[in-house]
């Protein structure tokens, strides 16, 4: 038996004539995390003790875009703090890691928060998967 390096990660040794597959890039792995995730952790900067991060659990949807959608209530402290500052970051982690947390896939979001525009307020609660029962709890967004 031969040891003989293949050129191939983790194969049988035996060569194909199959092309080999393409690994996804960086974008579509973030994207693929962003979709699958569907809760980060939302950090923006704190209005009370400025220069500090505040950051907190956050459930998003996505829109068309692939864009992150927040259903923030007017008396979150985020909310607050996004009113002084747009500036947040969404840090997104694999959700059925086990094991070693720094081993698991994970994507950090920067931009700005922007407001939902009245007329898209409706689309918005649909998009984020616990905007209903948060709803029926808090009494609104």
């Amino acid at each position: 038996m031969s040891l003989l390096p293949t050129g191939k990660h983790a194969g049988s040794g035996v060569t194909s004539n199959q092309p080999a597959v393409a690994e996804p890039t960086f974008a579509e792995r973030a994207r693929t995390l962003l979709y699958l995730g569907r809760i980060g952790t939302l950090s923006t900067l704190s209005r009370k003790l400025p220069g500090f991060p505040f950051g907190s659990v956050m459930p998003y949807g996505l829109d068309e875009n692939g864009h992150p959608v927040f259903l923030i209530s007017t008396m979150a402290m985020h909310t607050q703090n996004l009113q002084a500052d747009l500036r947040s970051s969404l840090l997104v982690t694999q959700p059925d890691a086990s094991g070693d947390p720094l081993g698991a896939s994970r994507v950090t979001l920067l931009g700005n928060v922007l407001p939902i525009p009245e007329q898209e307020v409706a689309e918005a609660r649909r998009l984020v998967p616990s905007a209903l029962s948060q709803q029926q709890k808090l009494g609104g967004l």
